[in-house]
């Protein structure tokens, strides 16, 4: 997602849906179901394992995806996993047939390509962004007339899939949609030290403004730090 834009030619922000999380930062794509298919067989080196797949559904899988497998007999069963993560995936064939090599990490063995049997899913990941300091996108909560305070509780949570060596993210809300009139509500996420410190989730009951976004302060090192961010009402 972009950052904060302060013209009033920005955008109209998007508008929160009770039971369905919003990203500010970072995205998650719900339009479209896990990636599933069958195993063709599979080698290992070292701890390293490719499995050769076909996809039957969903999209291609994206390196740092979660990988689950089930039904493998080589090597004991080595290459069923649960929720290891995608190192690599080749390159499409032209024509696309829907088979692919995609490599995760096992337990330490040696094995040339064999065929095998069994299935796999990937399910759709959140896609993080690079972790700046400034301000996010907002959102729009909607109004309740029946309710003064909205009668509505907010949670914000937080997540660095790349840790920096400290950052402090906020949550900010205001009545009208202008930069200077959004004021910090509480303290969601603190990173010291490159580890989170407690839990980087929030609730806030009531909530009394319209708008919400969250505000990073300075970051300071790690290697590409990255974030997500999301609200559900």
């Amino acid at each position: 997602m972009p950052a904060y834009i302060t013209s009033p030619f920005k955008p109209t922000p998007n508008a929160m849906t009770p039971g369905m999380p919003i990203y500010l930062w970072g995205s998650y794509n719900d339009k479209v179901g896990p990636t599933v298919g069958n195993v063709l067989g599979n080698s290992a080196s070292g701890t390293t394992a490719t499995l050769r797949v076909q996809i039957l559904g969903g999209n291609v899988p994206k390196v740092g995806a979660l990988i689950t497998v089930v039904g493998t007999a080589n090597s004991a069963g080595i290459f069923n996993v649960t929720n290891a993560a995608i190192t690599a995936v080749s390159a499409a064939i032209n024509p696309d047939s829907g088979i692919y090599a995609i490599q995760y990490a096992i337990s330490s063995t040696t094995q040339l390509y064999t065929q095998d049997a069994g299935q796999f899913q990937v399910p759709q990941p959140e896609i993080a962004e690079a972790l700046a300091a400034g301000a996010s996108i907002p959102a729009v909560m909607p109004f309740n007339v029946m309710g003064p305070n909205l009668n509505q509780a907010l949670t914000a949570v937080v997540s660095f899939p790349s840790l920096p060596t400290s950052v402090v993210v906020y949550l900010q809300q205001a009545i009208f949609d202008i930069d200077s009139e959004y004021q910090t509500v509480c303290t969601v996420a603190t990173v010291a030290t490159g580890a989170v410190q407690g839990s980087p989730q929030i609730t806030v009951d009531p909530t009394l403004g319209r708008f919400f976004r969250f505000l990073n302060g300075t970051v300071v090192g790690g290697t590409l730090p990255t974030i997500i961010a999301n609200l559900i009402l």
